[in-house]
């Protein structure tokens, strides 16, 4: 059976687990705007009665485990669905910038330049003798060989540019790596503060790059394509390596460790979008662009080379030898320097006949580029960047929606509700009164047994 004194306890175990409460939902409120703030509770249990000798001496409570309300699973699953909206986020993003250097229609674009370039080519076999016409052939081959060579400039550019971005988005990954394992070296896995703050980093890592993380007691082991970069109180910095080609065409590769590297597979994430694009799209523009070039040159240089000019020479090539693509498509600098060395008769003697002429002109309707024509395939090369963009437009509109379903799943279990802490501070206060009654009633009951001595 209980005694008095079990009552004085009992009450003042139930003011003292009221009033931590009421402080711990305070807290809650304070940090009701606070961006990665975990929603507390404070547990209180009944504890089993002491019994001693047969009797029965009361129980107590136990009100010292404090907790966060979170949801592990929903956690795991905004990460991964957060990685993926940043990486289609990032995709539209950059290649917008990439087709605003691919104009398709309009007087500055490659397709009006090609046109303009054939063009040329069928007036001259109309007028052979022309040297109007010749004058005219070189400008507009000109204009366009400039033109790849400004477009393919300016897209290697962009991928310079893309790099830096990855370096940062590397540099970034790298330093929250390191905060993590320095929360990890800390000890302080049961500080609530730290628990927040290690999730905020978590979810920082999230944006940059696909993670796999385990959250166990007060270590954080993450990983990334299955290699660790966090591992008990050691983070692993990883680092780029940059290949180019001979036209400054880059293709970027990320490892871990300097002595045996491991690659890292980056798949989602502002890092993964970024790479995406620049070791795929942007590589796939240029390779088409060179492919575009090289059909020209080929062509256009095997019909002139039959060809015949003013004065009767043969076998001279209108475009530069050693071509490699874009990047270094010009003219023959013999053609530049006299633009009546330009062939367009097909016979020796036949300065009227424009048959080389015609030729070159007719290689725009020809399938120069395996089943394509040379428009068919420019105007490919420009469909393709254009459904990029949609499907990425797409699904990071979708993406954004799962997110935003995922966010507002996590805040309802771990955000604050400022209704629901002033309740709870209403029943608390309440069960305070309660327990200041029953200490009323104990000490009551002391002084009338007192009195009856």
């Amino acid at each position: 059976m209980g005694t008095i004194a079990t009552l004085f306890e009992l009450g003042r175990q139930g003011m003292i687990a009221s009033q931590s409460g009421m402080q711990v939902a305070g807290t809650n409120i304070t940090n009701v705007n606070t961006k990665g703030y975990s929603r507390q509770r404070l547990d209180v249990v009944p504890q089993l009665p002491q019994v001693l000798a047969g009797f029965n001496l009361g129980g107590s409570l136990n009100a010292d485990n404090l907790r966060q309300i979170r949801d592990a699973f929903t956690d795991r699953q905004f990460r991964s669905q957060n990685s993926l909206k940043f990486q289609y986020q990032t995709e539209e993003s950059v290649l917008s910038q990439l087709e605003g250097l691919m104009p398709a229609d309009n007087e500055a674009g490659l397709r009006a330049m090609l046109a303009e370039f054939w063009d040329a080519w069928d007036r001259l076999s109309n007028d052979p003798e022309n040297n109007v016409a010749r004058d005219d052939i070189f400008n507009k081959a000109d204009t366009m060989a400039t033109t790849y060579r400004r477009i393919h400039r300016e897209i290697v550019n962009l991928q310079g540019g893309i790099e830096d971005e990855i370096e940062a988005s590397v540099a970034k990954i790298n330093s929250l790596a390191q905060q993590l394992a320095k929360l990890n070296a800390a000890d302080q896995g049961d500080n609530l503060n730290v628990i927040d703050h290690r999730n905020r980093l978590i979810d920082q890592l999230s944006e940059e790059v696909n993670i796999q993380f385990n959250m166990d007691g007060k270590n954080t082991a993450v990983t990334i394509g299955g290699v660790n970069i966090v591992g008990g109180v050691e983070s692993f910095d990883f680092r780029l390596e940059r290949i180019a080609d001979d036209q400054g065409v880059g293709q970027i590769t990320l490892f871990m460790g300097k002595i045996n590297p491991i690659e890292v597979a980056v798949t989602s994430g502002i890092l993964g979008g970024l790479i995406k694009v620049s070791n795929g799209d942007i590589r796939d523009i240029l390779e088409r662009m060179d492919t575009q070039v090289l059909a020209i040159v080929d062509q256009v240089n095997a019909l002139h080379q039959t060809g015949f000019n003013l004065d009767g020479a043969t076998g001279r090539d209108f475009f530069a030898p050693g071509i490699l693509g874009a990047a270094n498509f010009e003219i023959d600098t013999v053609i530049a320097g006299d633009h009546n060395l330009i062939a367009s008769s097909d016979t020796l003697g036949e300065t009227g006949n424009g048959g080389i002429a015609r030729a070159i002109s007719a290689l725009r309707d020809v399938r120069i580029i395996g089943s394509q024509t040379l428009e068919e395939h420019y105007r490919s090369m420009i469909a393709n960047l254009g459904g990029r963009i949609q499907e990425s437009a797409f699904l990071k509109n979708s993406q954004k929606k799962v997110v935003d379903h995922l966010e507002l799943k996590r805040e309802s279990v771990s955000g604050v509700s400022i209704e629901e802490e002033i309740i709870l501070m209403m029943q608390l206060e309440q069960a305070f009164t309660a327990a200041s009654r029953m200490v009323a009633m104990a000490d009551e009951l002391t002084r009338t047994l007192l009195r009856l001595f």
